[in-house]
């Protein structure tokens, strides 16, 4: 059962990633990490938001794979 909460907690956790990457897409909106330009795209901030988005996933499918075999 572990497994399984360690699985929907990566996805969970993706999907955030992934909706706080769309936020710094946005232009003219105040973005909080940012240090400059705070009223500009962040690419660079979006591009980690979304690789972090993709390891979690990439985990999550590991933590479902770690099940116990019954």
């Amino acid at each position: 059962m572990q497994s399984n909460g360690i699985f929907a907690l990566a996805l969970v956790l993706a999907a955030l990633s992934l909706l706080i990457g769309v936020y710094y897409l946005i232009p003219n909106v105040y973005h909080v990490l940012a240090t400059h330009d705070v009223m500009q795209t962040q690419i660079k901030h979006a591009l980690a938001f979304f690789a972090l988005a993709i390891v979690l996933v990439v985990g999550a499918r590991f933590a479902r794979n770690n099940a116990p075999v019954k």
